[in-house]
């Protein structure tokens, strides 16, 4: 169970830090990596994997630890 959590805690942490390093600065600009058209059609659904994998880690740690 708590390795569940653990791996399930990692992919939101990454989810979450990817949204960060995604973000436009004060400016407005996006990030360099992120000015390309492909990059803007990939890297949502990337974003939004490692935080529905995440969520579902953990909650299937948390309801398979109350059987």
């Amino acid at each position: 169970m708590t390795d569940d959590l653990l791996i399930g805690g990692v992919l939101l942490a990454i989810a979450v830090g990817l949204v960060f390093i995604g973000r436009p600065n004060k400016a407005g600009e996006s990030p360099r990596f992120l000015r390309f058209e492909a990059s803007l059609v990939l890297y949502t659904p990337v974003v939004m994997i490692f935080a529905a994998f995440g969520v579902a880690t953990i909650l299937g740690a948390l309801l398979g630890a109350s059987h």
